[in-house]
């Protein structure tokens, strides 16, 4: 992507500065950074594909329905959540296999804290530039970390609100079969395109976007609407040891996860993949890092999830208290975590 631009600059070297970064900055900027994601989420696909074609799913469930149970769950709810993993979005569509409405709307409330393929991106991204040979061990303890939170959050949630209920477990199981590859492919392709085709849509809009407030008025960052805009919004960032550049980066994410990565590299200027990490590990902390992260993780889901929510539970009470739940939990957590991180 970094020859891509190089290419696309000296190609307008003729054309007005504006449209030169609207191209370079805005769109091959933004959409470039996250197609760097893809070779992880192809591997992510392939490994869910096998599992799921060999008959491994249904089994799972029943392995998982005396932790699920801990929830006030049962087993089919673990289907959905690990749907999670992909997306947030065909999970919360999953919990239509779960008869009892309380365990359906649990399964929901807590679903988006499993972490997707676009909140690994993030981290997968970030993590290296930040903790070099220990990022194998941040990354994964990111994942416990948000697991561990589904887990409390779960149970705490059923005690208050469904006060402890549970629903019986009742499962046919399939046969393992040899897995046909022609499926996996399939599956890892539609999902790839698919990830692809939201690169090139909503999240080359919302770059657009991002690179016009970053623009305008004078074609200088530090003095554009983005910039005043997260000045403004600057010191609830602080208290999780961000700048205006990460708070700005963490709410753009809620059309996309990935769009944090996009806006940091439109932020940034021209600087994609191994540079914008670098750049980044230059600018900040690894308290700040880490809080970034912590917070990416927990954050309000994405703008789809959140639509889906609503179509699922068909109540704007629920959606309101899923968003603000995360709200909280994502600032508090990232407080802990940065004030903690300083002291270590």
């Amino acid at each position: 992507m970094g020859r891509l631009a190089s290419w696309a600059s000296q190609g307008m070297t003729n054309s007005p500065a504006w449209l030169r970064s609207l191209i370079v900055d805005g769109a091959i900027g933004g959409v470039g950074s996250v197609l760097t994601f893809l070779p992880i989420l192809i591997i992510f696909f392939a490994s869910f594909g096998f599992l799921e074609d060999i008959g491994y799913m249904a089994r799972a469930a029943y392995v998982m329905d005396n932790i699920m149970h801990m929830m006030g769950l049962h087993g089919k709810s673990f289907l959905p959540l690990f749907l999670g993993f992909g997306c947030n979005v065909p999970a919360i569509m999953g919990t239509r296999v779960i008869d009892s409405w309380p365990a359906r709307i649990l399964t929901i409330l807590i679903a988006p804290l499993v972490p997707c393929t676009a909140r690994m991106a993030v981290i997968a991204f970030l993590a290296p530039a930040f903790f070099g040979k220990n990022a194998f061990l941040v990354s994964w303890g990111l994942i416990l970390f948000s697991i561990i939170l589904l887990v409390i959050l779960g149970v705490l949630l059923n005690k208050i609100i469904f006060k402890g209920e549970r629903s019986a477990f009742i499962m046919e199981m399939p046969l393992y079969h040899i897995p046909n590859l022609r499926t996996v492919g399939l599956l890892v392709w539609q999902r790839s395109w698919s990830f692809i085709k939201k690169a090139g849509t909503t999240i080359l809009i919302a770059s657009m976007v991002i690179w016009g407030l970053s623009y305008l008025p004078a074609g200088n960052i530090d003095t554009s609407y983005l910039a005043i805009f997260g000045k403004w919004i600057e010191p609830f960032g602080k208290l999780m040891g961000f700048d205006w550049r990460l708070t700005v980066a963490l709410l753009s994410s809620f059309p996309a996860k990935e769009n944090a990565i996009a806006t940091l590299g439109v932020l940034f200027g021209n600087t994609q993949g191994a540079g914008l990490a670098t750049l980044l590990a230059s600018t900040f902390s690894n308290a700040t890092a880490l809080s970034f992260l912590v917070v990416t993780m927990l954050f309000i889901p994405c703008l789809a999830t959140v639509a889906v929510i609503r179509q699922e539970t068909n109540s704007v009470k629920w959606t309101a208290f899923s968003v603000l739940m995360f709200l909280v939990l994502s600032t508090v957590m990232g407080m802990i975590v940065y004030h903690v991180a300083l002291l270590v």
